[in-house]
């Protein structure tokens, strides 16, 4: 296993289960206690992670619980290209679509960006993306919601985000989620929750976007229930018992790319 896919990897781990020693992560990635060491002194300088008597923790957050998008993007980067993919392949030519910031969503770019679609979203990342990929006038249209710009986020958010939306329906609106559980998908902060909601009362049919290390994690503030999504589209089936029971029982359609 490279370097960079052993340290996402034990970043997936101190996220889904609060910390993690160098033993167990010898046995884990079956490597030696000096590798490990240096993997996780990298997550260190990297403030990832703080570092504990044998191991390392997840790094305690202030005030903006929301991790920076630099360390986000860099997590779990294929599950995220093949989750947004088949997201993409959901959308038809002449739709209108919800497109909430995240560093899964902004992989929706390259399915859509060449497409005859249009597209209403919060985030700069996106715009941005689709800009880059599109071939001059040919492609998907872009609106951007206007807002305050989110700390570390490139997300628009406040009033002025929820007054653009009010204008809009769409046909798809596609969600991130930092966790996920029998209640529904959650995420850091109210400013970020309020524009996600209003997309999702604005958008027939809902799909979220999360891997499989959002799962059984609950963040602050809910977005939704299980109840108001249509769809989840993840990269690994859900193992989760009270997880699969309460989307079985609210419709919600599993989807994982092969």
């Amino acid at each position: 296993m490279r370097v960079r896919e052993r340290l996402r990897h034990i970043l997936a781990v101190v996220e889904r289960e609060g910390e993690l020693t160098v033993e167990e992560a010898c046995k884990r990635f079956g490597t030696s206690p000096a590798t490990i060491r240096r993997d996780f002194q990298k997550l260190h300088q990297r403030g990832e992670v703080e570092k504990t008597w044998g191991g390392v923790q997840l790094r305690t957050r202030s005030f903006n619980l929301m991790p920076p998008y630099p360390e986000r993007e860099i997590r779990q980067t294929r599950a995220k290209e093949q989750i947004a993919t088949a997201a993409a392949a959901m959308v038809a030519e002449g739709d209108v679509v919800f497109i909430d910031g995240g560093t899964t969503t902004v992989h929706l770019a390259a399915g859509l960006a060449h497409r005859r679609v249009r597209i209403v979203t919060n985030s700069i990342g996106v715009a941005r993306e689709i800009e880059r990929l599109r071939r001059g006038r040919v492609g998907a249209e872009v609106y951007l919601t206007g807002g305050m710009l989110f700390p570390n986020s490139e997300l628009l958010v406040g009033q002025q985000a929820l007054r653009a939306l009010a204008d809009y329906h769409a046909q798809w609106c596609f969600l991130s989620a930092s966790g996920l559980d029998a209640a529904g998908p959650s995420n850091h902060d109210e400013r970020v929750v309020e524009v996600e909601r209003a997309m999702i009362a604005r958008a027939d049919r809902v799909a979220l976007l999360a891997d499989h290390t959002k799962v059984g994690v609950r963040s602050m503030v809910a977005i939704c229930s299980t109840e108001d999504l249509d769809a989840w589209i993840t990269d690994v089936s859900p193992v989760d018992k009270l997880l699969c029971e309460a989307l079985t029982n609210s419709g919600v359609r599993v989807i994982t790319p092969s």
